[in-house]
């Protein structure tokens, strides 16, 4: 139901907002229809924690090997119980390239972005959100890659194994690559990327976690790695920004690396113009070929644009200013579908849209304050405005993901209830961040109003991503919306929910939150020590209903990330692996552009 029948004046207002918001949604955009009531699931705004950067600030421990006992990689299926997630939005026909070579090769792709990295382009040290990944992964290989059934797949590494419990890990690095400057990609740089993990900021609370005790060359290709206890998913730390493989004469130049990256990607860094423009040109002596043996890349250049404002980088895609855009909206499916080439993420693995609260300071240290504010939150009427009628997710896990529950026991929507909570304690006033975007503002501004109605007096902090990322890290918020955890793997989680990762401002913190709940320690703990699927699940299903119970976050809805490109832009997020297998496409937004080729015109 779309409204408790209880609250006549709830109600009353609720589709006056989303008369309102309708109306300015066609102001903002000429007077389109982009209410997106295609039946296609909705994806999201919001600040993009990736996890990453941000499902990503972390860079995670390494993985790899080639050792003793082989890693058994088989699948996980997703959970058969769980009910269907909404039909995803329409899919473009796969188009395989020419066969002609001098059709793909060539052209500029540009690109835009929906916030820029200003923390620059080494991995380590900067703090990427979405954006930021879609970069680094042009400009880097990751060590490991996601396959589409939940397992690691060697990428940059040839293998990985381990020993018996899982403490020891053997890394394989591929023969015969190099960096952008020339040097070799060998062991030596793998150890010296591990060094350099433990010096950064965030990424040396990945490594103190995995308690690295020490690692060491083999030989000129192999790296071992001991850790101090059983990590079962310890290669998954490495596909995000901790296996970023970066030179080491990169790493040498300290600070100046932000400005100066060298991976082995197949794009290397032409000129960065700080909210103008990223142009990145081909790396001639790149190992990847595509599935016919051709080499990659296909594109000469791709220059990224920073558009932090979603209505302003749709319009400059509808005007063809741009070849594509990065975009995890749901006002706009029908027109995205209708009008381009629209690649979206399955709805599998997607992160969620989550107001968090921070646990370490008043108001929301107290678990009554926060179950009432979301008892407050009208998250279906959220969701029809805003989100193409989505339902409200109940936890940070997608349908078909590991740990999905159809019912966790999060609080419903019940406004009588969370305002009887505020007039016996007091109704607390604070700020909601976000940041800068129109729709970001729009769903905040529905927050307040709902929130107003249970007697709130809540003010809209906004600010561009980079600065929200920082915010939350520094817990210098309240009320902070966010995007993370794709439920990928719940070990890979606890470095944004253990509570060893939460320590007091202004102490950098992964666990935004700032929570410290035993159960979810507990699971977390248990977790990484485990192979068997079925207890993973159990785990993540435990996870699940902890942070119901704790009410950590009011969970809004899934995202689903699409990349939208014009009708002469061909063969994005395509990844032709290795030894084959499959990537899931445009995951959690980032995607691979390699294999990417633009027609004549």
């Amino acid at each position: 139901m779309i409204a408790s029948s209880r609250d006549m004046r709830g109600a009353a207002w609720r589709w006056l907002v989303a008369l309102c918001v309708l109306a300015l949604l066609a102001s903002a955009c000429g007077g389109d229809d982009d209410t997106g009531d295609g039946g296609s699931p909705p994806a999201t705004s919001a600040p993009s924690q990736d996890s990453e950067g941000a499902q990503d600030a972390p860079a995670d421990p390494p993985s790899d090997g080639q050792g003793e006992q082989p890693v058994d990689q088989g699948d996980r299926d997703a959970d058969e119980d769980a009910p269907e997630a909404t039909a995803a939005p329409s899919q473009p026909d796969e188009e395989p390239p020419p066969s002609e070579p001098d059709e793909i090769y060539g052209g500029t792709l540009v690109f835009a972005l929906e916030s820029e990295t200003t923390g620059g382009w080494n991995p380590i040290t900067t703090s990427a959100a979405t954006s930021g990944h879609i970069v680094l992964r042009q400009l880097f290989d990751p060590l490991v890659v996601e396959g589409t059934d939940g397992e690691a797949i060697p990428f940059l590494l040839e293998s990985f194994s381990s020993n018996g419990d899982y403490t020891e890990w053997t890394f394989t690095l591929r023969p015969g690559i190099t960096f952008h400057d020339g040097s070799p990609v060998n062991s030596a740089a793998l150890v010296r990327h591990l060094e350099e993990l433990g010096r950064g900021t965030l990424s040396r609370l990945a490594i103190d976690e995995a308690e690295m005790q020490s690692f060491e060359a083999v030989d000129d290709l192999a790296v071992k790695i001991t850790l101090g206890k059983t990590f079962v998913d310890f290669p998954l730390g490495f596909t995000s920004a901790g296996g970023y493989l970066g030179s080491p004469t990169m790493y040498d130049l300290g600070t100046g690396s932000t400005r100066n990256p060298i991976g082995t990607g197949p794009f290397m860094l032409d000129e960065w113009v700080e909210h103008e423009v990223t142009r990145l040109v081909r790396n001639p002596n790149y190992w990847r070929t595509d599935a016919e043996g051709r080499q990659l890349p296909y594109l000469d250049a791709i220059e990224f644009r920073p558009i932090e404002d979603d209505e302003a980088r749709f319009n400059t895609l509808r005007s063809g200013d741009v070849d594509a855009t990065i975009d995890n909206g749901g006002r706009r499916v029908d027109e995205y579908n209708e009008d381009f080439k629209a690649y979206w993420q399955e709805g599998q693995f997607s992160a969620t849209t989550s107001v968090l609260m921070n646990t370490s300071r008043p108001p929301f240290d107290n678990l009554e304050i926060r179950r009432a504010l979301a008892q407050c939150t009208d998250r279906q009427t959220l969701n029809s405005v805003l989100w193409d009628g989505q339902p409200p997710a109940t936890g940070p896990f997608a349908p078909g993901t590991p740990g999905y529950l159809d019912d966790s026991g999060f609080p419903e929507y019940d406004p009588d209830a969370g305002r009887a909570v505020f007039e016996r304690l007091g109704a607390p006033s604070f700020d909601i961040t976000t940041t800068v975007t129109t729709l970001d503002l729009l769903q905040a501004e529905l927050l307040v109003q709902m929130w107003g109605e249970c007697g709130l007096d809540v003010g809209i902090n906004q600010m561009l991503q980079i600065e929200a990322v920082t915010t939350a890290v520094l817990g210098n918020f309240s009320v902070f919306v966010a995007v993370n955890h794709s439920g990928y793997s719940l070990a890979m989680e606890r470095f944004w929910w253990h509570s060893g990762y939460s320590p007091p401002p202004p102490v950098p913190a992964i666990n935004f939150g700032r929570f410290a709940d035993p159960r979810i320690d507990a699971a977390l703990d248990e977790v990484i020590t485990t192979d068997d699927e079925e207890r993973q699940r159990e785990l993540a299903e435990e996870v699940n209903r902890a942070f119901a119970d704790g009410v950590y976050n009011i969970w809004l809805y899934h995202s689903r990330w699409l990349v939208a490109a014009q009708d002469h832009v061909n063969g994005v997020d395509t990844v032709t692996l290795p030894e084959g297998g499959e990537h899931p496409k445009i995951f959690l937004g980032r995607v691979f552009l390699a294999e990417t080729w633009l027609d004549e015109g």
